[in-house]
């Protein structure tokens, strides 16, 4: 793969991420493409966390690799408004202090968001000053805390019933993690799912994403950081659940308040491996990795088989098809580090010049979908260096000594435009 290519992708991405403001907390002038590949969509979700804390992840993934001050500086601008401005307090079922976040404003307690939105706390804590350290790492305990011991009532207060805790600790789900508290049915399909009645529901059945973005994925940083074992022990649990759920042909249900829903073919796959590949990284345990490196080969063999002739995943632009690229970096991962099988890493290259092709990089949703944007920058940092949208590097920054003003000449051919918002002609 060519690094200069992927490297001037990244930075055509995070320029469009300053020119776009993320750093206030919302996206300044919402593309308007986004809106309409949501059905039923009434607002732009500018402000959503796990959105925007992708974005940050991917400026300073873009900050490591180039040396650009602006990224770091627009990254650690969003880092600051999460923990100072958008946490909330409240005493959790056992009286001590936890903190919560809006998925969006003034809409769910979406734990699986917010354990996204979180590793962007992770990710640039190595560059912060001594108070934020104390600060970020504070606010990352308490909402440890209010995912195990949950809080006496709905902090939205629409909610009737409290929570003892998101962690599930007995049973053949022990390990997973419920959703939080919500304020609508999760699928068109869904009619008053959950408990608590008045116009919220709490929801404590296991959902895969919680499990993998809150449980595998925020508990393991949590333990590099701290070196708790209470952390190691969370994320252990969660990751060997998702990796129980996985089915014989390599893929996982998207398991949600007590169903499976089965139009979601990807979005389960894409956040349970970057969970249990965040895992991999941060617990060290043997054990774990035996049983992810045999259960790889299936997976890699369902990546494969489910990939499109263009190189991507599902359908383009469609809601679930938005949450694929994940399955990218995972090729990569299978490649260095269970076997040097050629299927994988062409299939991998094979995405990797769908999106780098300015006839397909506006079309799949780079600088128009907002979340595919930030997913194509995380997956594509781990092209230049492994795992580096999970990871700080081992090795001086910039990580590459290309000219920054270079790669915005090369990133010109990338420019946003809505007449390419038809696919490309065979």
């Amino acid at each position: 793969m060519d690094t200069k290519e992927i490297a001037a992708l990244l930075v055509h991405i995070s320029d469009w991420t300053l020119q776009h403001k993320i750093g206030t907390g919302s996206i300044y002038d919402m593309p308007k493409e986004d809106m309409a590949v949501v059905e039923g969509a009434s607002i732009f979700i500018n402000d959503g966390i796990f959105i925007n804390g992708n974005f940050a992840r991917v400026l300073m993934c873009t900050y490591e690799i180039t040396g650009e001050e602006a990224y770091l500086n627009e990254a650690k601008q969003w880092c600051d408004y999460l923990v100072y401005k958008a946490a909330k307090y409240i005493k959790t079922s056992k009286g001590n202090e936890g903190v919560w976040w809006w998925d969006f404003a003034n809409h769910d307690i979406y734990l699986a968001d917010t354990g996204t939105a979180l590793h962007a706390l992770y990710k640039i804590y190595p560059y912060l000053d001594e108070k934020r350290k104390k600060d970020y790492l504070s606010v990352l305990e308490k909402f440890y805390l209010f995912v195990s011991e949950g809080c006496e009532h709905d902090p939205r207060r629409r909610c009737e019933q409290g929570s003892a805790g998101w962690i599930i600790k007995e049973g053949k789900d022990s390990g997973a993690l419920g959703v939080g508290y919500l304020s609508e049915p999760v699928h068109p399909s869904e009619k008053g799912f959950g408990v608590g009645g008045g116009l919220g529901w709490l929801e404590m059945r296991p959902y895969t994403i919680s499990t993998a973005t809150v449980g595998a994925q925020t508990c393991s940083f949590l333990y590099k950081m701290t070196g708790n074992p209470v952390y190691r022990a969370t994320a252990l649990n969660a990751a060997n659940w998702l990796l129980n759920e996985f089915t014989e042909k390599g893929n996982i249900p998207y398991r949600i308040a007590g169903k499976v829903l089965e139009d979601f073919v990807f979005q389960g796959i894409h956040y349970s491996l970057e969970g249990l590949l965040t895992a991999w990284l941060f617990l060290d345990d043997d054990e774990y990795k035996r049983k992810l490196i045999k259960a790889a080969p299936s997976i890699m063999k369902f990546v494969l088989s489910v990939q499109n002739e263009d190189g991507y995943w599902g359908k383009a632009r469609a809601y679930d098809g938005q949450r694929n690229a994940f399955l990218a970096h995972f090729l990569r991962w299978y490649y260095e580090n269970v076997k040097k099988d050629a299927a994988a890493n062409t299939a991998c290259e094979k995405f990797v010049s769908y999106v780098l092709n300015p006839s397909n990089t506006y079309y799949y949703g780079v600088g128009n979908l907002i979340r595919v944007t930030g997913f194509v920058g995380l997956v594509f940092a781990s092209m230049i260096y492994s795992e580096l949208d999970i990871r700080n590097p081992d090795k001086k920054i910039p990580l590459l000594n290309y000219n920054i003003n270079e790669l915005r000449y090369i990133a010109q051919k990338w420019t946003s435009s809505p007449d390419q918002l038809q696919p490309r002609q065979k």
